[in-house]
């Protein structure tokens, strides 16, 4: 039998190299609010200075072959990209 988490670990890279790693509780929407704008900003950072970001959302609970979901405009540690749309922005990556 499988444990079962109830958490996801997010972790959000800017030109190649881990910034944040976080753990979060999966009923947590309060801490998933806060989590989502602090990622969005350090993201949206990172691509006004010109660098790549990635965000990996990862579920311990999923099975192993979608147990992870990743988008941004670093697509080079991507198995699937995924078109990503910056608030007020009409531009897709």
């Amino acid at each position: 039998m499988t444990p079962h988490h109830d958490q996801l670990r997010f972790r959000l890279w800017v030109g190649g190299s881990l910034v944040r790693e976080d753990w979060l509780p999966g009923a947590s929407l309060e801490a998933g609010a806060e989590l989502a704008r602090a990622h969005a900003r350090i993201s949206a950072a990172a691509e006004d200075r010109g660098e790549q970001w990635l965000v990996e959302v990862y579920d311990p609970d999923a099975p192993p072959d979608e147990g992870h979901m990743r988008f941004g405009t670093d697509t080079s540690g991507m198995v699937a990209p995924v078109a990503v749309v910056m608030f007020g922005s009409d531009d897709t990556q």
